[in-house]
């Protein structure tokens, strides 16, 4: 089943170093964490924000849950390509879903979500100020 992708979303270029793969010289399994983050950062720097913009508003989006569902191996020194989109809000977090492709985005070589929880400087949930939820619509 191939559901669109939801949009706003971004496109990040990245060629795999050699300290992102094992001994087999495939990008190392919990790097692909790393690489969603990139995105997700990209995303919203994107929108016109930064992740210092909007912990220096005082929220913080530590993640709750990820996934990550891998398909093909992406390997050293390879172009791959970071998708990142918002695929849902609540009262009190954000849903970012991925996918990563080969250089000419024909194969997608992972998929994968984070859920963020919204919180305040001491690390309380908080309602998602409207000035972030914004930036998605």
């Amino acid at each position: 089943m191939n559901t669109p992708f939801p949009e706003p979303s971004c496109w990040l270029a990245h060629r795999i170093s050699y300290g992102e793969t094992d001994a087999m010289g495939v990008v190392y399994y919990a790097n692909y964490l790393h690489l969603f983050e990139r995105g997700r950062s990209e995303l919203i720097r994107g929108l016109g924000f930064s992740y210092s913009v909007v912990e220096e508003r005082g929220i913080f989006l530590p993640v709750r849950e990820a996934t990550c569902r891998y398909l093909a191996p992406a390997r050293y020194d390879e172009i791959i390509h970071i998708r990142t989109g918002l695929s849902g809000q609540s009262r009190a977090s954000l849903n970012f879903v991925y996918e990563i492709t080969n250089a000419d985005k024909s194969l997608v070589l992972t998929r994968g979500t984070t859920q963020h929880a919204v919180v305040n400087a001491q690390g309380r949930p908080v309602r998602i100020p409207d000035w972030l939820s914004a930036l998605f619509d």
